[in-house]
């Protein structure tokens, strides 16, 4: 293993993947929590907690993402 620094456009992309796996992870993750908590209390989900759901996904899907990285290089 060496300890080289990824270069500009590696760091970039990683950077990217990172950001695209944070978005899509957190908006599913909130949109079928929404979707089932309309569906069984009949009223739209508060937005706090759609936020809160979001985030910590997103946050969740972030760490595992960089996990997976890690081991790779």
């Amino acid at each position: 293993m060496s300890d080289q620094s990824p270069l500009p456009g590696q760091a970039f992309g990683r950077w990217l993947l990172h950001v695209l796996v944070f978005l899509l992870s957190g908006g599913v993750a909130a949109g079928g929590a929404a979707l089932a908590y309309q569906a069984v209390a009949q009223t739209k989900m508060p937005l706090g907690i759609y936020a809160v759901i979001f985030a910590a996904s997103g946050l969740i899907a972030y760490r595992q993402t960089e996990r997976v990285l890690e081991n790779e290089v």
